[in-house]
């Protein structure tokens, strides 16, 4: 295996809060090559190669500095999320996380480097459990995280049902959000079966939005899905809608 890495003298600011992540102070970086100079390095070490990275953070920073490199992309966590999906539901799939999981050593957390080469361990274990390529997974991770299937073998499309007329909920438009402890797909015709429209997203119709267990590393830094989010900003604009857990769906619709 390859490794190579580098400081960068940025000639910018320092913010305390960077350097107690990283622990990188401007005295490390004095006699470090400038950015111009290790843009070349970075491009020929990429080649035409796929490139890796563990979260949507490294493909930004790059992409800022490089805006029309032409190579693939394929985001470890994501692989990760899609691998083990009943895995981190509570803790995350932050890169500590999945490595102590798979007993992968981490010895230098946020250093690039480290970080990297455990991001590829995770990679090889992922292609190894899965029995699956390269190429499947950069297709996969396009996907949703959950996918269902028809006894034909097809992918089933997104969960929009119709609810039953004669149910006793007709007339309740429902959204669930966050991992439920049953699929999706199976959430959805329960729903739809005693009476309520399912659909994906939240809007004005929407009465009822059924909450599960949020994966943290999907919410970038906030506190609540976009879905709730948003429920939250129509119910203090004057429109009713219930947010309920999913225990309280089950009982909702005769199952608990």
């Amino acid at each position: 295996m390859t490794k190579w890495e580098t400081l960068v003298n940025p000639q910018d600011y320092f913010d305390p809060i960077n350097v107690c992540v990283h622990g990188i102070t401007p005295q490390d970086v004095e006699d470090a090559p400038l950015l111009s100079e290790v843009i070349p390095i970075i491009k020929e070490f990429f080649s035409n190669n796929t490139i890796c990275s563990y979260g949507a953070f490294d493909k930004a920073a790059m992409m800022r500095i490089l805006p029309t490199l032409p190579n693939q992309w394929l985001d470890i966590m994501r692989v990760a999320r899609r691998c083990w999906s009943d895995k981190f539901a509570e803790k995350g799939y932050g890169l500590a996380n999945v490595s102590n999981f798979l007993k992968i050593e981490q010895k230098h957390h946020h250093n690039a480097l480290d970080d990297a080469i455990v991001a590829g361990h995770i990679l090889n274990r992922a292609l190894s459990e899965s029995n699956e390529d390269l190429d499947y997974w950069l297709d996969r991770i396009k996907k949703p995280l959950h996918l269902e299937y028809d006894e034909n073998g097809n992918i089933l499309p997104k969960i929009k049902r119709q609810g039953n007329p004669d149910g006793p909920l007709y007339g309740e438009v429902i959204v669930f959000t966050g991992e439920l402890s049953m699929p999706r797909q199976t959430a959805a015709e329960k729903a739809a079966s005693v009476g309520c429209d399912v659909v994906d997203g939240v809007s004005k119709k929407v009465t009822l939005l059924v909450k599960g267990i949020q994966d943290k590393s999907r919410l970038a830094g906030k506190k609540l899905s976009n879905k709730e989010i948003k429920a939250k900003d129509l119910i203090s604009k004057g429109h009713i809608i219930k947010i309920i857990s999913e225990d309280d769906f089950l009982k909702m619709i005769g199952e608990s």
